[in-house]
């Protein structure tokens, strides 16, 4: 589990292909310590586990369902990633519950520079886009972000200064791709509805029992 508050880069230094999967390695833009072999990093979004670590950077192997499904498939040495650990108990949530399993990709079609923020348009595909609201919640290639508006194909977020100088939404162009994750209780929501739908009829107190058990899964995951 993570929070979508994004706290280092890291650089490609290494890709290997082995049987179907390829193994990357990050060096770390700044010393990381603590990650240890078979803890959870998210990688631009992605959650993967480290099979090398060190203070100076990780290894990880990535399954080609994954590499398709993602933009780390596209990946290249010296392209830059986002990079989160897990979240630990007692830690706090500056962003919002991200489970690094990313539903689909987004791409950039259009880039507002405004006086305090600037303005990304993403199209994404119609399962996304159904699951995203205005003032919601999404991750964007790990980073937690609030929705703008949402039209036809189209979403908009905002972002600060800080953000662009601190992850790789800065150095993103037009028809630059990300990966993007919607927030989880939309797709539990989605679930219950298309029960109802379905003839299988969910009751609001239904739905409420079911994000309470989501709940209880998140509090046996941070333990």
């Amino acid at each position: 589990m993570f929070t979508g508050i994004i706290e280092n880069e890291g650089i490609v230094i290494k890709k290997e292909e082995r049987g179907g999967q390829v193994r990357f390695g990050f060096r770390f833009l700044k010393k990381e310590k603590g990650l240890k072999i078979g803890d959870s990093i998210a990688v631009s979004g992605v959650c993967l586990t480290a099979v090398g670590a060190s203070s100076q950077g990780f290894e990880v192997d990535v399954v080609r369902q994954t590499l398709e499904a993602t933009t780390l498939g596209t990946l290249e040495m010296g392209g830059r990633v986002n990079l989160e650990r897990s979240l630990r108990v007692g830690d706090g949530l500056g962003g919002h519950f991200v489970t690094g399993h990313i539903d689909g990709r987004g791409r950039i079609m259009k880039i507002e520079k405004r006086k305090k923020n600037t303005t990304l348009f993403l199209t994404a595909s119609k399962d996304i886009i159904a699951l995203l609201a205005d003032k919601g919640s999404v991750a964007c290639d790990g980073i937690s972000l609030t929705v703008q508006k949402v039209r036809g194909s189209v979403f908009q977020i905002a972002v600060i200064p800080h953000t662009l100088k601190v992850t790789t939404l800065g150095i993103k162009r037009v028809g630059s791709e990300v990966n993007l994750e919607v927030d989880i209780v939309a797709r539990y929501l989605q679930k219950c509805f298309a029960r109802e739908r379905s003839g299988r009829a969910f009751s609001s107190r239904a739905i409420l029992r079911e994000l309470l058990r989501q709940g209880f899964e998140w509090k046996k995951d941070l333990n």
